[in-house]
């Protein structure tokens, strides 16, 4: 009788929470009907940022790991999408071919990538972000080449907007979810002592296979939203240490390993860089510059 009663209490209590989040949700969808053109692209950028600063998050703030290489899975699920999308695939379809893609991708790279520590393991993860983009300037007569790839135009934006406000509520409820249950503690546990998670009982390569897997299908779907959103793809962008510098910012600039810490740093990010793109847009990318210096000034109090 109790616990029926704990489990109706329980139900309450989620309903009531979802009453604010189907607001939000009802109020992101009216705003760029209402407001304009102009207004939908700001919002969709924003929602690829906290979908990126969260996925990230997994491995360079639940799990510690300094990691340059996230702009390798935005890439590949935009060039995914876009070649489906070529061929006359809806983009639903293109945005589940992107991620059956980049599963498997990741399993694979974590193997030998986790089998390395510190600057060694940024180092790695850089070298195949470059790698990454290289491999698809090269394949030109599939990828289009350092030109890259015209896509048919975006008939239906509101999709596309849709589709990234529905994925990264998901991305920001898995998050918050990962972070109370038995894999974010282990990842936690990792993060403070790699030994100290093995003497426990922690299967830590396998455990940190997961994060990178948990990490790198939504940042794949976000490339492949953002290829449909501007109808265009080049390896230069698609694997531009941008996509990668971006959300390690977003996730350190706050409170990395929480929820709330990347999403505030994400709507930092994103309002600061459209602030600058129109006033000083010479200026955009010395702004990662100055944050990764007060970044490094900070951790070093900390320390």
């Amino acid at each position: 009788m109790l616990k029926s009663k704990d489990k109706l209490t329980e139900l309450k209590r989620l309903g009531l929470a979802l009453i604010p989040v189907c607001g939000l949700l009802a109020t992101l969808l009216l705003i760029p009907t209402i407001w304009g053109e102009y207004d939908r692209i700001l919002l969709f950028t924003i929602l690829l940022y906290v979908i990126m600063a969260l996925s990230y998050d997994v491995v360079g703030g639940l799990l510690g790991y300094l990691y340059l290489g996230h702009g390798l899975f935005f890439g590949l699920g935009a060039y995914t999408t876009a070649l489906a999308l070529k061929h006359s695939q809806p983009l639903l379809l293109a945005l589940l071919l992107a991620a059956c893609l980049v599963l498997p991708a990741a399993a694979l790279v974590s193997l030998p990538l986790f089998r390395l520590h510190g600057a060694v393991f940024a180092l790695a993860t850089l070298g195949l972000l470059l790698l990454g983009g290289q491999l698809t300037s090269n394949l030109s007569w599939w990828t289009g080449g350092a030109a890259g790839l015209s896509l048919p135009p975006n008939h239906d934006p509101m999709l596309t907007y849709s589709l990234a406000l529905i994925l990264s509520l998901i991305v920001v409820g898995v998050h918050w979810l990962l972070c109370g249950s038995r894999l974010g503690l282990k990842l936690s546990s990792i993060r403070e002592s790699e030994e100290m998670a093995e003497s426990v009982g922690i299967n830590c390569g396998k455990v940190k296979r997961l994060a990178l897997i948990f990490s790198a299908v939504p940042a794949a779907l976000a490339g492949g939203l953002h290829a449909r959103e501007i109808s265009f793809v080049i390896p230069a962008e698609a694997f531009g240490l941008e996509n990668s510098l971006a959300p390690l910012l977003m996730c350190l600039l706050i409170k990395p390993g929480t929820t709330w810490g990347p999403l505030l740093g994400a709507l930092i990010l994103s309002t600061a860089q459209e602030f600058i793109w129109t006033t000083v847009p010479s200026f955009r990318l010395s702004l990662y510059g100055i944050l990764l210096i007060f970044i490094g000034i900070q951790r070093a109090k900390q320390s």
